[in-house]
């Protein structure tokens, strides 16, 4: 016999069961979501995506270095605002030298450049060729 306090909790549950389950049935069995990639693709550049990644950690790992030096050194708000200004630019001088570089790999591979980016619905994105600094 169901307990009516545990009603309301067993159908929501239900609920959840059935709504995750029609979105599940609606993407075709073995397909990416649109805009993602397919496992065979991700496995042909996975080297190269692995060596920028590298690339791109120890560039953005100098770029904190940079930072930690600069502000080490500020002797007043001006020269700290201005060590975070510099650091603030070598990040997005960094992001988009690393967009750059993954457009040219999925280009190279014949893969059409997903459209990742500002979720949010801002300008930009990888695909799009926004967000240019």
């Amino acid at each position: 016999m169901i307990r009516l306090s545990s009603l309301p909790l067993r159908l929501a549950a239900l609920a959840l069961v059935v709504g995750a389950s029609g979105a599940a049935l609606a993407q075709p069995v073995g397909q990416p979501a649109k805009g993602r990639l397919t496992p065979q693709q991700w496995q042909k550049i996975f080297p190269e995506h692995r060596s920028l990644a590298m690339r791109d950690h120890q560039a953005r790992i100098a770029v904190l270095q940079k930072g930690e030096r600069c502000i080490a050194g500020a002797g007043n708000g001006d020269a700290l605002r201005e060590c975070l200004r510099q650091e603030r630019s070598a990040y997005q001088q960094q992001r988009q030298a690393h967009r750059t570089a993954m457009r040219a790999l999925f280009e190279r591979n014949g893969i059409p450049v997903p459209e990742w980016g500002n979720k949010r619905g801002g300008k930009g994105g990888w695909g799009q060729g926004g967000g240019e600094v």
